[in-house]
């Protein structure tokens, strides 16, 4: 374990420090890595300032997990009960290089059961420092039957919209659902934010980069099959209630996930799947 002065466990809340000074705050309320800051102290991810932090609301920002349905694609509420669950803290250490590991665990429960009558067990494995934040999810059927899921790392990226581009997109099919859910291929060589955008882009096997005058952030993913990018502008913010009018200027999501195909698990059987950032500072 990480002594006092690296760990702090208060209610809902554990912070971990790096042998480099970053520092990473994840609420055990939806097993939801709240905040990433290298060491010069400077926030990676969006928080929203709306934020109810009620047990039984979602955490808005950071990263969301999402199982075991990506947004209305079935028949539990939005984005499945992962998010809204209370986790347990695994395991927090640190590596041999210097980097803070934190791990999570959530079990299926008879609240769980009513809505997904599956057993099984999620691990959330966070390993970070200041140029780097890698988080796993993996799923495990610990019941007698198979089962199928949608997953996603909701991952919200901060970012002054006004000065943001993304590369690494062109030529990728993708599901607008800003236009009717209606699929279409990537045509942009960058991609500029300046209206709501709401893509799953399929197959993504490449890097996807957020750029912006100071630093870039380099998204890769494993596992997970689809990415999905998203910023709701003006009009879809004034429809979210944790969310400012003016949210939309200071956050755009790159989420790696797994939603075009479901994913069947067979009893005893695991899946993982993993997004990495990498932080690079411009020259």
């Amino acid at each position: 374990m990480l002594n006092p002065k690296n760990l702090q466990e208060t209610n809902d809340f554990i912070i971990a420090i790096a042998a480099d000074g970053a520092r990473v705050e994840v609420a055990l309320h939806g097993g939801h890595v709240c905040s990433w800051r290298g060491p010069d102290g400077v926030e990676r991810l969006f928080m929203s300032p709306l934020n109810s932090w009620r047990s039984d609301a979602a955490i808005r920002g950071g990263i969301p997990v999402i199982f075991p349905q990506f947004a209305s694609e079935g028949p539990l509420p939005k984005h499945g009960f992962a998010r809204l669950s209370a986790w347990a803290l695994l395991e927090s250490s640190r590596q041999v290089d210097g980097s803070g590991l934190i791990c999570l665990g959530l079990t299926d429960s008879e609240q769980t059961r009513q809505v997904f009558p599956h057993a099984f067990a999620l691990e959330l494995r966070i390993t970070f420092s200041g140029q780097s934040l890698n988080t796993e999810l993996v799923v495990k059927n610990t019941g007698s039957q198979p089962f199928e899921f949608t997953c996603a790392l909701h991952t919200y990226l901060d970012a002054q919209i006004a000065e943001a581009a993304l590369y690494g997109l062109k030529g990728y099919r993708y599901r607008d659902s800003v236009d009717n859910r209606r699929i279409k291929v990537a045509e942009e060589e960058v991609l500029h934010v300046t209206e709501e955008v709401d893509r799953v882009y399929f197959a993504v096997d490449k890097p996807i980069t957020l750029s912006s005058h100071k630093q870039s952030v380099i998204a890769t993913q494993s596992g997970f099959a689809d990415a999905v990018v998203w910023n709701p502008w003006e009009n879809g913010c004034a429809k979210i209630a944790d969310l400012k009018l003016d949210s939309y200027q200071h956050f755009v999501c790159i989420e790696a996930a797994a939603v075009e195909h479901p994913l069947l698990l067979a009893p005893n059987a695991s899946w993982s799947g993993s997004q990495n950032l990498e932080c690079v500072l411009a020259a």
